[in-house]
């Protein structure tokens, strides 16, 4: 049994035994002789009474009392080695960027829970801007087996740090690349006839065994061979060579299914599979996972929700936060009305106005939306909601400080919160505009870079 409430600001009090699944942010209080498992991870703090049993999947990032009871935490479990430092010394970097590890396992394991089929990650684009060698070999360690990666360069890097795993390359055949799939033991994402044709003739001259995804367009999106194209090669795959591993297509309406639309193109891709039998298919991605479940198929790829990202837009994140960007107050500026500061164009205090200038812009990712209504962007200053003053400017971004009740928690060298607790990546997104994937993978090379393990 569990008592809980909306109230963030209330205790959730088990007084039985009880499951809990997601990240919870309320403290916990478990009863004697009452147990607790968390399949997540708790951001506040846990009272354990006498004889009480929890076990927690993740991570608890609150205080923990322990009156007699029995804790077991699994979320750091296995990833001591991964935990690391990267990017721009501490002391010399404006910003700190923390990736939660254990948190991109921990989402991971929840999906793979939730698929019928393999569950592959996508670790494209630097793993979203996360850092891809620590963020491949989180998941490979985790029990990932397949990775869907941009280029051959990052192929190189999943290599490395899983060498067992089976990798595509989204970015298809390059002219000439050939010999470099084999050596890295690679597979290309092909999606014209013109690349399958010189696949063929890279297999048939070098004798390699390796082989690739055929992607095909089964709906109006465009990318892929053609549905129709894909159906007059189908005889080739009763050639134990046909070199095919993977067939694959996307949904064109994937985050606000058209229901209609959509039945059209998972019935051409089960269409697709009858005339390729014995080939895995995979259709979804991240939100196709929860919005499509019917076309999970053997495997699905993903993406963006693994660091955090919601990809259930309007209803609560089923996803753990992954990344907190924190950055440092560089210097104090007081304004009289009508006063404005360099670089920030358009912005003009209508009062006596006090802004913290911190040391992160748009050169390091930080969103740039053009002036008006739209641009709701804050920050979290001593724990306290604050506007964002006007727009970045390449390596310094004003925050209005003017109605904090603390000004000391403001002073030159205190750090605040950009994303984190209290500003979610999906709602800097929101008042920037902008997705919160787009953001991601803008993730600045400068900052200090904290990969650890919850």
């Amino acid at each position: 049994m569990l008592s809980r409430t909306n109230d963030l600001g209330t205790p959730l009090v088990v007084t039985g035994s009880s499951v809990l699944t997601g990240s919870v942010v309320n403290d916990i209080i478990v009863q004697k002789h009452c147990s607790l498992h968390l399949c997540g991870s708790l951001r506040g703090s846990l009272i354990i009474e006498q004889a009480a049993n929890v076990v927690v999947e993740g991570f608890v990032d609150g205080k923990v009392i322990n009156n007699g009871g029995r804790l077991v935490v699994n979320g750091n479990e296995g990833f001591a080695e991964f935990v690391t430092l990267d990017g721009s010394p501490e002391g010399e970097a404006g910003a700190v960027l923390r990736v939660n590890l254990s948190a991109i396992a921990l989402n991971w394991s929840a999906l793979a829970r939730l698929t019928l089929g393999e569950c592959a990650a996508a670790v494209r684009a630097n793993a979203y801007g996360c850092g891809l060698d620590v963020v491949a070999a989180a998941l490979a360690k985790t029990g990932c087996k397949t990775f869907f990666v941009s280029d051959l360069s990052e192929a190189r890097r999943v290599r490395k740090v899983a060498p067992k795993s089976v990798i595509y390359v989204l970015s298809g055949l390059n002219p000439g690349t050939g010999p470099i799939f084999a050596e890295i033991g690679a597979q290309p994402v092909v999606s014209s006839h013109i690349e399958m044709a010189e696949w063929d003739a890279f297999i048939v001259s070098s004798q390699w065994t390796g082989g690739f995804a055929l992607y095909v367009s089964t709906g109006s999106d465009r990318l892929g061979i053609p549905f129709e194209e894909a159906a007059a090669f189908a005889p080739r795959v009763h050639s134990t060579s046909n070199g095919i591993t993977l067939l694959m297509s996307d949904l064109d309406h994937r985050k606000k299914p058209d229901q209609r639309a959509t039945d059209r193109q998972i019935e051409r891709f089960k269409e697709l599979r009858r005339l390729y039998p014995g080939i895995p298919a995979s259709m979804v991605d991240s939100s196709g996972i929860f919005s499509c479940p019917q076309a999970q198929f053997d495997l699905v790829r993903t993406g963006a929700l693994l660091y955090g990202v919601n990809p259930t837009p309007g209803a609560s994140n089923p996803m753990l936060p992954v990344i907190e960007l924190r950055a440092r107050i560089v210097q104090v500026r007081d304004l009289a009305p009508g006063e404005t500061i360099a670089g920030n164009d358009g912005w003009v205090a209508k009062r006596r106005s006090r802004l913290a200038m911190v040391s992160v812009g748009y050169a390091d990712g930080y969103p740039r939306p053009e002036n008006g209504a739209g641009n709701k962007l804050e920050a979290i200053v001593g724990g306290h909601r604050c506007p964002i003053a006007g727009r970045a400017s390449i390596d310094l971004l004003p925050i209005d400080i003017t109605d904090l009740s603390d000004p000391r928690s403001a002073r030159r060298g205190e750090m605040v919160t950009l994303i984190g607790a209290g500003i979610s990546i999906d709602d800097l997104a929101a008042a920037a505009q902008s997705t919160a994937s787009e953001l991601l993978v803008n993730l600045g090379s400068r900052f200090h870079r904290i990969y650890h393990a919850g």
